[in-house]
């Protein structure tokens, strides 16, 4: 059970990526008032763990009503990941990136795009989705997950709301390179789950 938390933590919080999230907040929320920051914190997170915790319940019930298989579900997710992991790894089309764009054009970034798509992403919901089958509907692993889920939220939380003094820290050069690192994770990862996604076919 230690095992599956680590994993579940792991996964989900590289997924999350909480510095990612707190650079593209810092950016979005640039020049409001610390009462306008923290409410927009506070509503993202809770808009996006709200989003994830809810996919998982029925993201495997929605894939089964379309008649898509979880394997074909973690083959397309692993590519999918694997290609956003590439684009971590070489800084294309960042989080951070994608909120300096949508700046000026969006008042209120609580729900987009910071809850959706840059706090619980493709990545994100991929990775519940698969966490999830891996509970095997037994309760103890499913409120492992949860709360797995709610630290990683409330890490996020944390993050966002210390996103200045983090930014300021780490310097660009420190997000890019953590950025970076966790790109590497993501697509291993992604290939793990083609993996996993093959074997259960072949299994079939």
């Amino acid at each position: 059970m230690v095992a599956f938390a680590f994993y579940s933590f792991v996964t989900l919080l590289v997924m999350v990526n909480p510095v990612e999230a707190a650079a593209a907040y810092d950016t979005l929320t640039a020049g409001d008032s610390d009462a306008a920051r923290a409410a927009i914190a506070r509503r993202s997170t809770i808009v996006a763990a709200v989003i994830l915790i809810v996919f998982g319940f029925a993201g495997e019930a929605v894939l089964r009503a379309l008649g898509v298989g979880l394997p074909a579900f973690q083959i397309a997710g692993g590519l999918l990941l694997l290609k956003v992991g590439f684009n971590m790894v070489f800084a294309l089309d960042t989080d951070a990136q994608d909120a300096a764009a949508q700046k000026s054009a969006r008042h209120d970034p609580s729900v987009f795009p910071l809850a959706i798509p840059i706090i619980s992403g493709p990545g994100a919901l991929t990775a519940i989705v698969t966490t999830w089958a891996k509970t095997h509907d037994e309760l103890p692993r499913i409120l492992v997950v949860l709360c797995v889920t709610l630290v990683v939220f409330a890490l996020t939380y944390l993050t966002m709301r210390g996103s200045q003094w983090l930014t300021k820290k780490l310097g660009a050069t420190g997000v890019d390179a953590v950025g970076r690192l966790t790109g590497i994770i993501v697509a291993a990862i992604s290939v793990q789950l083609v993996i996993d996604g093959v074997q259960q076919l072949v299994r079939l």
